[in-house]
């Protein structure tokens, strides 16, 4: 399962993600969500990797075979939040209807970072909203530089100050361990995906959907050697413009010294899948981990 999503290559061109963040921007979401279809209808067709990922889930977290047109409305979900993340990025939040749940959690931390993981699922960026709304509160994203070069891009496009923020994931580990201590220190919040592998990762596996599936133990790891509060956030897309973001304690601290730090990882490792899955068969379309994820 590691090397799978690594291998699959940032579809699309620069230009033609600047073009159509030009079109998002210059002429509204309704434009844009146009020409998406007709995209859509093209991976649908001919991107076959996506086609089974995508039937491969919904039956697992439906317990139903999808048809053609679950799996094209699957991808357009995909496609219109990648799309909202150019106006998200772009500070124009006000044209969403947004619902956050669990907002009284960072007066709860407030003074002190955090540890934010989430995962492949809905909009990441959605949460950059509560930031905004609290200046207090500062957000740098854990992210893999290389497999992600066009993302960066865009947000060094459209949002710079975020773009100076982000730590790249392949920072060796002692060195990362410094730059993520350092963020906490400034009461910084630090965003991690936590649902996938990389090679060499260490992993646990986990029953997921039915069938064990195997998480990466980097992130958890990481919260429990630098002491911090684990919050697991979910930003779903609920149609339309309307987007509800999730934020639920995981563990206030991983552990309190390293001999119980293995089964306090076990324990927020399984409450964060759990979670996991209630929201990926509560809003399947969301789930965007469009490859052979259960390696089966």
């Amino acid at each position: 399962m590691s090397k799978a999503w690594q291998q699959q290559k940032e579809r699309g061109s620069s230009r033609l993600i600047r073009f159509l963040a030009w079109i998002a921007l210059t002429l509204g979401r309704r434009a844009i969500h146009l020409v998406l279809c007709f995209i859509i209808f093209y991976y649908v067709v001919f991107a076959k990797t996506a086609r089974q990922a995508s039937k491969q889930f919904m039956l697992r977290a439906l317990k139903k075979k999808a048809s053609y047109i679950d799996v094209y409305l699957h991808l357009l979900t995909f496609a219109t939040v990648a799309i909202d993340r150019i106006y998200f990025l772009a500070g124009k939040n006000a044209q969403f209807d947004i619902h956050i749940t669990g907002k009284e959690l960072f007066e709860k931390y407030a003074g002190q970072g955090c540890i934010l993981l989430t995962a492949h699922i809905g909009s990441f960026d959605v949460m950059r909203v509560l930031a905004a709304q609290q200046k207090q509160l500062k957000l740098r994203i854990l992210l893999d530089i290389a497999h992600n070069s066009q993302a960066l891009e865009l947000i060094q496009a459209l949002d710079p100050v975020l773009a100076q923020g982000v730590i790249d994931a392949k920072t060796p580990a002692p060195e990362l361990a410094l730059k993520l201590n350092e963020a906490l220190a400034n009461n910084e919040m630090v965003g991690i995906m936590a649902d996938r592998c990389t090679q060499g990762d260490r992993r646990r596996t986990v029953e997921f959907l039915g069938e064990h599936a195997e998480f990466p133990e980097g992130p958890w790891q990481l919260a429990a050697v630098l002491k911090a509060p684990v919050i697991a956030c979910f930003g779903v897309y609920r149609g339309n413009k309307r987007y509800d973001i999730h934020f639920e304690v995981i563990a206030d601290r991983l552990g309190s010294s390293r001999k119980d730090r293995g089964p306090a990882i076990d324990k927020a490792i399984q409450h964060y899948v759990t979670r996991l899955e209630h929201f990926a068969q509560h809003y399947p379309r969301n789930w965007f981990n469009f490859y052979n994820f259960w390696g089966s």
